[in-house]
């Protein structure tokens, strides 16, 4: 700010500037204080913390039995957690430890024996009432969980196991889980794996283990615990809670696994190198960035750069035979985001997405598939299909629709040759029903099979007549190229029978033998209209033109080298 240069104003701008002196020095003196406040309540938490967990150690105790030798552990309640029995013990006073030789360990939880060990050395620290076991570790939980690792920390105030050098879970059903570093509670319900984690479950017999803990609410079905493989950079695990997270660091908001004391496990020490995760439920494969599943909810949701495929499966024999086919076929898809209820048979994607299966394609923004659609005015349940988005549908060929007998119905030649085609279907959206091989598309309709073209606001299919319905701005073109404008356009695929409803007009083509009832059906048209609703001129090599409003149908024109066309 400039001075002024008037005495008064010069004395004006000096009491502003000592004024805001004295702000800043007020402010700054209490922007000092608050922060010493802060500091002096973070010491205060800290210090508090540690006397909770310095009280909370001398509430518990252990009693040692140095004839055995024994020991055993007891939390605040009075309640054992844990018992050692070994051949032999050497006590540090020095370092206030206590080692244990060829040694038992048992960890209890709520009186029930949850995880027994059998080590090599264990090395206890009074202390801190932390363990270290090494050397031939021999693990097993209540639950017939065999752990095998090299080095176990237990640590006593959180209840935690910790297996720095990585370990491997594997059940009596060869089930096993396994990474470079995992972490759990001491019933091991809660894991947390860090670096090449690898989940397998091939099969699962025994219900006791789903049923003990709850993993589903309803009748177990044991199917739906097989098959299932995971492999990731990290994944947790929540028995009770019945989730499973799996994250890259190639996904944009990666979880983080802490230790139980605060420090971040780094992905990288164990695994440098990124790599996107992979899933598999039965014929199902899928790689991805990140991956949830809800064993209660029947629920996975799959995000970042999906790709994946549809191995060939047989079916359920309840299913219509279009598609027991298409499941014979291998089917790749790509998209963004993804989620899939199996209880539902529920699958939806929310990003751009593409399946492909032999020589044919679907696209759109977004596709949602209901196994279990309930339309209305329909009975039963419904397969249907619900495409959003710059859709596109593309077949190279309906020969296969042949040659597994799906069109045995189907009777004319002509149709037959144009269903075994290339055909090619654009819209906004379209909702597709599998059972009976209806569509309905919508927003800026094209439909193209060899040389015949639909166009409209909207498009209808039925299979049961075969019979396409183009509304709103309709345009339909045959293989012999005669063109139909209108509001409303039927097409009857079998009998080739058009008609159009509303304002339309008409390019059509007329065998040459009917030139002279043409020509005398204009002449009376001319007569009777002065001002001429329709002209025609049948020369060879020139067109009549004709047109009109309400409603006009045509049939094929017949195999002839000369034909009138009529406009």
């Amino acid at each position: 700010m400039r001075p002024p240069n008037d005495i008064t104003s010069r004395q004006r701008y000096a009491q502003h500037e000592r004024h805001l002196a004295r702000v800043k020095l007020v402010a700054g003196l209490a922007a000092i204080a608050a922060a010493a406040v802060l500091v002096r309540l973070v010491f205060i938490f800290s210090d508090r913390e540690v006397r909770q967990i310095l009280e909370h150690q001398r509430a518990e105790r252990y009693t040692l039995e140095l004839a055995t030798p024994r020991m055993k552990g007891f939390n605040v309640e009075g309640e054992k957690v844990w018992e050692i029995e070994a051949e032999s013990l050497a006590v540090d006073e020095t370092n206030n430890l206590v080692t244990f030789t060829n040694t038992v360990a048992t960890f209890y939880d709520e009186g029930e024996e949850t995880l027994h060990a059998k080590v090599g050395k264990l090395e206890y620290n009074r202390e801190t009432r932390n363990m270290e076991l090494t050397g031939g570790i021999d693990m097993r939980t209540a639950d017939k969980v065999d752990v095998k690792t090299t080095r176990v920390v237990w640590l006593d105030f959180y209840q935690r196991f910790i297996f720095p050098e990585g370990a491997k879970m594997l059940t009596d059903e060869g089930n096993y889980l396994k990474a470079d570093y995992m972490q759990s509670d001491k019933k091991l319900d809660h894991l947390e794996a860090v670096g090449h984690v690898f989940v397998w479950v091939g099969e699962m017999k025994d219900t006791t283990l789903i049923e003990k803990h709850e993993l589903t609410r309803e009748e177990v079905d044991i199917k739906e615990f097989k098959d299932v493989t995971i492999s990731a950079e990290k994944v947790i695990y929540d028995r009770r809670k019945q989730v499973v997270l799996a994250t890259t660091r190639l996904h944009d908001r990666p979880f983080r696994v802490m230790s139980p004391t605060g420090e971040e496990v780094r992905v990288e020490d164990y695994q440098p190198e990124a790599k996107q995760l992979f899933f598999k439920k039965k014929e199902v494969e899928v790689l991805a960035n990140h991956l949830e599943v809800h064993i209660d909810e029947k629920w996975a949701s799959a995000k970042g750069n999906i790709s994946g495929r549809i191995l060939p499966s047989r079916g359920s024999p309840n299913e219509d035979k279009a598609l027991q086919v298409m499941r014979r076929e291998r089917t790749w898809f790509t998209t963004d985001d993804a989620e899939y209820y199996w209880g539902e048979d529920y699958v939806r994607t929310y990003a751009r997405t593409t399946i492909v299966q032999n020589e044919r394609l679907a696209q759109a923004d977004e596709i949602t598939y209901f196994g279990k659609y309930r339309e209305s005015g329909v009975p039963g349940l419904q397969r249907a299909l619900f495409v959003e988005g710059n859709v596109r549908l593309w077949q190279k060929s309906g020969a296969w629709m042949f040659d597994e007998g799906l069109l045995e119905g189907v009777k004319e030649e002509e149709l037959k040759k144009a269903l075994r085609e290339e055909s090619d279907v654009s819209a906004d959206r379209m909702v597709v029903f599998l059972n009976r091989n209806d569509f309905h598309a919508a927003g800026h309709v094209r439909a193209r099979q060899e040389n015949r073209i639909v166009r409209g606001d909207e498009v209808l299919y039925t299979d049961g007549d075969k019979k396409f319905i183009a509304n709103g701005n309709a345009y339909f073109r045959d293989k012999e190229g005669q063109e139909f404008f209108g509001q409303q356009i039927i097409y009857t695929s079998e009998t080739e029978d058009i008609e159009v409803n509303g304002a339309g007009t008409a390019t059509i083509k007329i065998p040459e033998k009917y030139r002279e009832d043409v020509e005398r059906a204009l002449s009376r048209i001319r007569g009777k209209q002065k001002t001429g609703a329709a002209e025609a001129t049948a020369t060879d090599g020139e067109s009549s033109t004709a047109s009109g409003s309400g409603a006009a149908s045509a049939g094929s024109a017949e195999d002839d080298d000369r034909a009138v066309v009529v406009r």
